[in-house]
């Protein structure tokens, strides 16, 4: 269990670590004034949208932008803490991990939708989309699987008499 626990751990890494560079420096661009950007970031984008062919991005219709703006507000600050979390090995990853999960596979399902949708789907837009679904749905499982660990671990006789924060039950 120590490996695939390590091996989500890493998977969990780099979906946040994506996400944390990603998002500010290129999916904003979709939302936010071009004028916060400069110059070489701003071809970054021009030659991303070239080179995948990915005309959300070169033109986002109003649910990218959406789910742009959902990235940079929500997703990105919890991929951050995540990415510390896996990092710095603390409890509360799992919660995090579980967070970032959901919202990254809602996001990607309803890209994946519309790029399958319409059409225009080609293996280089595709292998710059799928694997952020492939390692959503990984950070969800790390999520819950931590979740019910912890949950059996409650249930055990000698934790249930006590509570870190609040000391030992039943005593006042």
């Amino acid at each position: 269990m120590g490996i695939l626990s390590a091996v989500a751990n890493a998977a969990v890494a780099i979906l946040c670590l994506s996400v944390a560079i990603t998002s500010p420096l290129l999916v904003a661009q979709a939302v936010l004034p071009s004028s916060l950007y400069p110059e070489p970031l701003q071809a970054l984008r021009r030659w991303y949208t070239a080179e995948f062919d990915d005309y959300l991005l070169a033109k986002p219709p109003g649910f990218f932008r959406g789910v742009a703006l959902l990235e940079l507000v929500f997703l990105w600050p919890i991929a951050v803490a995540t990415l510390y979390g896996v990092l710095a090995r603390r409890p509360w990853v799992a919660t995090t991990s579980l967070m970032a999960g959901v919202n990254t596979l809602t996001s990607t399902t309803a890209i994946l939708g519309d790029i399958l949708g319409s059409g225009r789907a080609t293996p280089k837009l595709l292998l710059s989309y799928v694997p952020f679904g492939v390692l959503s749905v990984i950070a969800i499982l790390r999520g819950l699987c931590s979740c019910s660990q912890r949950a059996a671990a409650g249930s055990s006789p000698a934790s249930s008499s006590s509570h870190p924060l609040l000391g030992r039950r039943g005593s006042t």
